[in-house]
């Protein structure tokens, strides 16, 4: 048996689209199914795309969905169990003093002999966010009605009191789907903290746009990793890149080489240039997910016809063959 983990990464609806047409690509040249994938970590955006996965949505059919083709009879089956819109109501306005969410984080970064995580300081220093993120819980709940999935899907969030990553699924935090991908959603400043067993948490993407390196020590035969959020190196070095890119990016590697360090291979399908090209209006825009998620197939095939991807190539081609044969 061939193993095979999929990482989903944060980028909101850019990512999303970018997903899609990643995973749509890599199914189409090598046949191997997404949908089992033996663990999915999915953070923010890639959490609600892991979700639809382990649902029973295809790789085609999340394609489709950004692209207006027709679903399958499965897809839209459960495409039409989702009744709620996705409409984030906009901030409450706050009267009184701006007050950090927790001031604490800030200064234990400051103090920590490990890398530093910038967006968990500023998550700190934000006054909670007060913006409801329900409806992110609701629609998930609504792709996977019951309980957790049997196959493991981790979905990443970062806890605002004590700053540490927790991963719902793998952890001992007793979530519910919908929440978990409302957590790992929630963006801090702007969206409302969301509250399990006493805890707050915070976004996932905040610790890590990735969080690929829950994988490192599992000793699995490929890792695959969909990020929207970094980019190819020549479009993420500097100062070409914004810094927020060229620090994800920089994240990222670090964690395919603490992956790679336990003899797993890994396959990175992120932005080029042309893929950055279409993302004008920020990582919320809906308007040009079409395009995007077929720029985002062209540059997942282009890196799988690499001949650096041989190795990951074969190993899903052996994957999907496997699972036929079973």
């Amino acid at each position: 048996m061939t193993s095979i983990g999929l990482v989903l990464s944060a980028g909101g609806m850019n990512a999303a689209a970018f997903h899609a047409g990643v995973l749509a690509a890599v199914s189409e040249a090598t046949g191997w199914d997404p949908r089992t994938a033996d663990v999915i970590v999915g953070t923010s955006a890639g959490a609600a795309t892991a979700v639809s996965l382990r649902a029973g949505l295809c790789a085609a059919d999340l394609a489709a969905s950004c692209t207006g083709s027709p679903r399958s009879a499965e897809g839209q089956t459960i495409a039409d169990r989702v009744t709620t819109r996705l409409d984030i109501a906009e901030p409450v306005t706050r009267s009184g003093a701006w007050w950090p969410a927790n001031p604490m984080l800030p200064v234990r970064e400051l103090l920590s002999s490990k890398r530093p995580r910038p967006v968990v300081a500023i998550a700190g220093v934000l006054p909670e966010g007060t913006a409801s993120g329900t409806t992110i819980a609701e629609r998930a709940s609504q792709v996977l009605p019951g309980p957790w999935p049997q196959d493991p899907t981790w979905i990443c969030a970062v806890s605002l009191d004590s700053g540490k990553r927790v991963v719902f699924g793998r952890d001992d935090v007793d979530a519910e789907i919908g929440e978990a991908v409302h957590a790992s959603s929630a963006i801090p400043g702007h969206l409302a903290p969301v509250a399990i067993d006493g805890d707050r948490y915070v976004d996932g993407g905040s610790h890590s746009t990735t969080n690929a390196d829950v994988l490192s020590t599992l000793g699995l035969d490929l890792v695959v990793v969909s990020s929207s959020m970094t980019a190819v190196p020549v479009a993420a070095s500097w100062p070409d890149g914004p810094i927020g890119r060229a620090w994800h990016s920089r994240t990222l590697r670090r964690e395919v080489e603490a992956i790679r360090s336990r003899n797993t291979s890994v396959l990175v399908v992120q932005p080029t240039t042309i893929d950055l090209a279409i993302r004008e209006n920020g990582d919320m825009d809906r308007s040009s997910m079409a395009e995007m998620c077929e720029a985002a197939a062209l540059s997942a095939r282009a890196c799988l016809a690499h001949p650096r991807s041989a190795a990951a190539r074969g190993l899903l081609k052996r994957a999907a063959a496997g699972s036929v044969a079973t």
